[in-house]
Order: structure tokens, then sequence, then C-alpha cells
């Protein structure tokens, strides 16, 4: 048994049904074909356009994601935002002159996420040069960060909004860390000082935060001088001072990002310069925010030395170890202050009245 003849066949792939019993001539029905499906066309990207800008207008989070020859790791990164149990959010992929494959995949990222808007620069720039360009292209309130070889937890975007909408004088919230190899074996927890006043009593000696977990404010950030390109790489610490100019400071008690820990990873490959610039920030630092004392200089000189002498593993292995340490001390001085306040002699009156 045949079909239904040609033209009765374009006619109710359209919607037309009402002329599917009309004899239309073969001329008629090729004329009407084109003009029909060009208005389908329009009418769809139109109607795509007007969901993506509805789409855009309500996003609260952008997730930035600098790519530098990430082909790697990148999806899997990708999509472990995509799991974040908050969804009103974006992802902005900057492309820095990869020569892998990243172009290419962060392409077919954006195709298949509507949420995933992708950038690149032709030659590389650096990582500044990326980070400044996402921040200004995102649309959210909230900017997130996130490296591309890096494992978000699915609460993080949560806990962080609620943080800082319930913290109003807060401008960066970031929280703790977990390392691991490339064959997702756990390597080591990190944690952070919590508290405004903890972060700034420490921030002399040791970054305060991991920055795959921070989230800060975008207004926040448009008070600063944004990424500085020639304190890279440690231009993320400069960041910190520079936003703690702008208000408070805080990190969460909780496991916020899964970092991979591989020999190709900014903290390894790029180390010795990381030391040297690390020292640059911290003198700046002493000259704009907070004088430095004695110790502190020495601990500087110690670590631009170590950097220099030693391989990046070891260095961080007993950098680790270091703010173990620290964050040993800062607790039993918490727990000492608090026992002097409870622990206080109660007071008798011995005048009778």
């Amino acid at each position: 048994m045949r079909g239904p003849p040609r033209h009765d066949w374009v006619i109710q792939l359209f919607g037309f049904g009402c002329f599917s019993h009309l004899q239309l001539s073969a001329e008629l029905t090729k004329s009407l074909y084109i003009p029909i499906m060009s208005f389908l066309i329009v009418a769809k990207i139109a109607a795509r356009s007007k969901d993506m800008k509805n789409f855009r207008k309500s996003i609260r989070v952008s997730v930035i994601i600098p790519v530098y020859n990430g082909a790697s790791y990148l999806v899997e990164t990708v999509e472990s935002v995509q799991k974040s149990t908050y969804k009103n959010f974006e992802i902005i992929l900057v492309d820095d002159g990869s020569k892998d494959k990243s172009k290419t995949l962060c392409h077919r990222l954006e195709k298949k996420y509507k949420n995933v808007h992708f950038y690149w620069f032709k030659k590389n720039k650096g990582l500044a040069s990326s980070l400044n360009y996402a921040v200004r292209k995102a649309k959210g309130e909230f900017i997130a960060r996130i490296n591309q070889d890096d494992i978000m937890v699915p609460n993080r975007l949560k806990e962080q909004i609620k943080f800082l909408k319930d913290n109003p004088d807060h401008v960066i919230v970031g929280g703790d860390v977990t390392l691991f190899d490339e064959n997702y074996r756990l390597v080591d927890n990190i944690s952070f000082p919590k508290t405004d006043t903890d972060i700034r009593n420490q921030w002399l000696l040791m970054s305060p935060y991991a920055d795959p977990t921070v989230m800060y404010r975008k207004s926040a950030y448009l008070k600063t001088k944004g990424y500085q390109k020639y304190f890279w790489p440690a231009d993320d610490i400069h960041m910190w001072y520079q936003l703690g100019q702008v208000g408070k400071l805080a990190n969460l008690n909780k496991i916020l990002t899964r970092v991979r820990w591989h020999n190709k990873a900014g903290s390894i490959a790029s180390h010795k310069i990381q030391m040297e610039k690390t020292f640059e920030v911290h003198v700046w630092a002493s000259k704009n925010i907070q004088k430095a004392n004695f110790y502190h200089w020495i601990f500087w000189i110690s670590q631009l030395a170590a950097g220099k002498l030693f391989p990046p593993r070891f260095n961080w292995f007993i950098y680790r170890r270091i703010r173990q340490i620290q964050n040993l001390f800062r607790d039993v001085k918490k727990t000492a202050r608090l026992n002097k306040v409870t622990t206080q002699p109660k007071k008798y009156n011995f005048s009778g009245v």
C-alpha cells in the first residue's frame, strides 16, 4: 500500500491537516514548503532566545572555570557542577589559547547544557586575564570558583549562598578541601581558618583560602582592582587581601571541593614561581594591608628558600603539616579562652546585706 501523496505529507507535517484533503498542485505545495519551514525555524530560534534571556535574568550564581590544556578532566569537572543540589547557576568556560582538545570539548559542553557559556582567546593571555574576563561576563550575583580538574561537592553552592544571604557583611566564603590522586585515592584533607578574626590573624603566613572553594559577591569584586597578572600564580592570594578591604571573610567547616593532586596541577608545575610571587604578595600586603612582624619575615624567607631548594610535593607536604599545627594552636587558644570564661570564680557578698 502506497503512502499519501508528497504534498499531503508535507502539509500534515507542519500542522496544516485541515488542508490535507485539498487537491493542491505540486507547484503550490512546493511554494508553501520553503516559507513554512522558514517560519518554523525562526519561531523556534526566537522561542529559544526568549528562554535563554529569561534563564540568564534569573541566574544567582556564576561558576567560572578557566581552561588551559584541560581536556583530560574538564568534562568530569563540569558534570560535577551540574550535579549541584542548587540549580540556579550558569557555568562560564574561558579557554586561554589551549593547544589540546579543550576548545572542542568546551563547544560540546555548551551544546549539551543550556547553562554553559563558552568564550576563548586565540592566544594565551594568562590566568588573571581569563578570570577577569569571566567575571565581567558573569550574570550572577555571586561568583563561584573551581579549577578545570577538580570536583565540586553537590551541596557546595547551596551552603555558600545560604551563608552569604545570612551574613550580608561578609563578601567571600570558602571551605575545606580533600586532595585525591590520579587513581582517586585520598591524599589528604586540608582545613582553613573559619572566622574573619582567625583569617586576619593568619593571612600574613598562609593563604586563608583554597581557590577552587571560594564564592564571593560580584559587587565586592568590582570594588577591587581585579586579579593582577603581575602576581600570578599567587594572584588569588592578592585577591583575598583586596576583598578583605571590602568586607568580612569566612570559611565553612565543610569539605566543598575535591582537588585533584597530579604533576600537571598548577601548584606543582609552577611551584618555584608561585613561591616567589607569594613572597612578593606578602611584602605588598605588609606595605598596604597589615604590617608584618619579624616572625612573618622569617617565615616568608624560609618559604621562599624551600621553594627553590626542595621538590614541590615535599614542600606541600610540609605546608599541610604546618597548617595542621596552626589549626591546632588556634583551637587550643579558643578552648582555653572558653574555659576561662566558664570557670570564673563566683563572687560572694560578705556584708550581710
